[in-house]
């Protein structure tokens, strides 16, 4: 009898030990999927600074190797070779194959307008949000562009809101074909349509030459 309860005990704490292990084992697993989009908030700018303390952090000698990121633009003296306008809209729009979707348009249509400059050129996109209700921004993916130009939202500029317009303004440097889009809410606006190409040719390029761009998205 003896020698039966000692058994049980030691099964019981063979339990005990083993249970709440296997249990944190289990816990600590990654789930099959999640999207890290669930995670945190939509940040729309501004912060959460009082404005007059906000001057004084500014002033203060311990930030006076600080710079502010809406400095870091292209000269403003400068004349733009390449001006565009882009109207950003949530709308039902028509796909090439002829399929209509619920999605976001830059000029009535996705993907937007093709943006054409040759290297060296000053380029001055002003965007208008008239009807993205989460705010949008365009980011200039593997342009090389003054931060305050690099459209993310809440990192070097605040969302731009329904109503509102933003000017961006660099120059191409670097020839090559890329692609713009937004940076606010992307996970959503990007796969709703919410991009364009941007062509960087080089100076003097042939004029016999064609290119023909051609963007797809899954």
């Amino acid at each position: 009898m003896t020698s039966r309860i000692k058994l049980v005990v030691a099964c019981l704490a063979t339990a005990a030990l083993l249970v709440p292990l296997a249990w944190l084992w289990a816990a600590s697993l990654l789930p099959d999927e999640y999207s890290v989009m669930d995670m945190g908030y939509a940040d729309y700018g501004g912060g959460s600074v009082d404005p007059a303390e906000m001057s004084h952090l500014r002033n203060s000698s311990s930030r006076a190797d600080e710079v502010d990121v809406s400095t870091l633009v292209a000269d403003p003296e400068t004349s733009a070779d390449v001006k565009v306008d882009l109207v950003a809209r949530k709308e039902r729009f028509e796909l090439k194959f002829g399929r209509e979707v619920d999605g976001y348009t830059l000029n009535g249509e996705s993907p937007g307008p093709v943006i054409r400059a040759e290297q060296g050129d000053l380029v001055q996109v002003s965007v208008r949000n008239e009807s993205v209700p989460d705010g949008m921004t365009l980011h200039w993916h593997g342009v090389d562009v003054p931060n305050a130009m690099d459209g993310v939202a809440g990192v070097t500029q605040d969302a731009v809101l329904e109503g509102e317009t933003f000017e961006y303004r660099y120059v191409a440097d670097e020839v090559g074909t890329y692609w713009f889009h937004s940076h606010q809410v992307s996970h959503e606006q990007v796969r709703g349509g919410l991009f364009g190409t941007l062509i960087v040719s080089p100076e003097n390029v042939d004029p016999t030459v064609l290119d023909v761009p051609e963007i797809a998205h899954t």
